[in-house]
């Protein structure tokens, strides 16, 4: 259980004070306790459209802005070795800082933002994508260059949990699939779009001042318009019930956490592999002599999952997320063929395929989750899954890698492909398996935004005499 978060029967208010009567509320695995209306607790806000569009645009921006900050210095590595001797051993530790920034700030602050608000931590994540730019700008030895890919990896980790959360909160539930695509998809597009972005600007200007101040320039205008949206909390849980370190999974939510880490896990396998061998396959298997076909194969294997998940929101959510894992399923196995006879154009067609039906499968995942849990549980879930996710991306990387060593590239999408679909048998079986829905007094995404809005129906959620839940109860 996770105090104050979760309140079995407190009614959410959005003005500023609280009823004089005393609450029950469960705490932190001590019994019943009796707390006043002085205390702090979260709440959600009831957003104006206005509002809602508002916050949601500009803390998309936020969003990529930062994720494109860390994939800037990753096409400059070649330059730093021959400025400031950077070693071959330090560009392979360099993405073990990273990682270890987004783990610990996933698993100490994953919900730092539900103690002081999501705009204010969206405000410090893009102070720290301006400040990691600063430090590889004025980078000048290897240590400096581990500090400041450090850096970038706490801005991620923020960027996961408390950006991710502003937009989710920022937008209703009908357009759900808009907050569950960026929060799924944004940070792989915005890492393309960086890595892309350096690329070209390279080839015109091979000045690092001018690559990093352009970036600082994009994220200081996000974090001069951040005041700009309207906070969707009301109060705060205190800070040490915030920075308490967990893997937060639902109590009653346990079987459908696991299926949507399961989908995260098996997609981000072949995602984060494409941004390690986009180039690699372009010259080894395709004979490109440019730089330019890897970056086109990068971005047709990450720029259409943004397209997925509003693509598919209006069907319903067992079904899409089935029929979008299958197609994922067979485009791997596609890529796997293409890859083997040399087909450059069907292997990029193919990438486009994957890439749409991985978006689709993470943003209808992701959405089935947060429909069903605590309204208030937005951070602590997203956090969670982003966490588990990264580690398992870190370790799939470290086999795909081996077994590359091993093998070859069509290989390795073969495995890959029968790896995927066992995930989509798994994930299938589970969101499917009956399960009776008890009654809870927990305030749901679902719920708070139909109490808002009597006459909004989802448009994923069937009626109740079809026998089919439109997502597995949470309880």
């Amino acid at each position: 259980m996770i105090f104050p978060l979760e309140f079995p029967a407190c009614e959410v208010h959005t003005a500023r004070t609280f009823p004089q009567r005393p609450h029950r509320c469960r705490g932190g695995g001590h019994g019943w306790q009796t707390r006043t209306h002085t205390e702090k607790r979260t709440h959600k806000a009831e957003l104006t459209d206005a509002q809602s569009l508002r916050g949601f645009a500009l803390a998309t921006a936020a969003f990529l802005a930062i994720f494109a900050a860390t994939a800037v210095p990753i096409p400059l590595y070649a330059d730093y070795q021959a400025t400031i001797g950077l070693t071959t051993a330090d560009i392979s530790n360099t993405m073990f800082t990273y990682l270890i920034g987004v783990t610990l700030t996933l698993l100490f602050a994953g919900r730092i933002s539900d103690s002081f608000g999501r705009v204010p931590i969206a405000c410090l994540t893009v102070m720290l994508a301006i400040f990691g730019c600063i430090m590889f700008l004025r980078a000048a030895s290897g240590a400096d260059v581990l500090a400041a890919r450090f850096v970038q990896g706490l801005s991620a980790g923020f960027g996961m949990s408390a950006v991710s959360s502003l937009v989710i909160d920022c937008v209703g539930e009908r357009h759900l699939g808009w907050g569950s695509t960026v929060a799924s998809c944004g940070a792989m597009f915005g890492i393309m779009i960086g890595s892309i972005g350096v690329g070209v600007l390279y080839d015109v200007v091979e000045n690092l001042t001018v690559i990093y101040g352009l970036m600082i320039a994009i994220l200081a205008i996000c974090l001069f318009l951040m005041p700009l949206i309207h906070e969707p909390l009301d109060r705060t849980v205190s800070l040490r019930a915030s920075i308490r370190p967990r893997v937060f999974v639902p109590r009653d939510g346990r079987r459908l956490f696991v299926a949507v880490a399961v989908v995260y896990l098996a997609t981000w396998m072949v995602g984060c592999f494409f941004q390690s061998f986009s180039a690699p396959i372009a010259y080894t298997c395709f004979g490109a002599a440019s730089p330019f076909a890897g970056s086109v194969i990068l971005a047709l294997a990450m720029a259409p999952s943004v397209l997925g998940g509003p693509a598919v929101q209006k069907f319903h959510p067992k079904k899409a997320l089935a029929v979008s894992f299958a197609v994922v399923v067979a485009s791997t196995a596609a890529l796997a063929l293409f890859v083997a006879t040399g087909a450059e154009l069907a292997f990029m067609a193919a990438c486009a395929v994957f890439s749409f039906s991985m978006g689709a499968c993470l943003a209808t995942a992701l959405r089935m989750l947060l429909l069903e849990v605590n309204v208030l549980q937005v951070s602590a879930i997203l956090a969670s899954i982003n966490l588990v996710a990264y580690a398992g991306s870190a370790v799939t990387g470290l086999v795909a890698g081996a077994l590359l060593g091993a093998t070859s590239f069509p290989v390795v999408f073969a495995v890959m492909a029968v790896i995927l679909a066992a995930s989509c048998a798994f994930v299938v079986a589970t969101v499917r398996a009956p399960r009776p829905r008890r009654k809870t007094a927990r305030l749901t995404l679902r719920a708070f935004h139909k109490k808002r809005n009597p006459a909004l129906v989802p448009v994923d959620e069937t009626p109740a005499a079809a026998g089919e839940d439109a997502a597995p109860a949470i309880g």
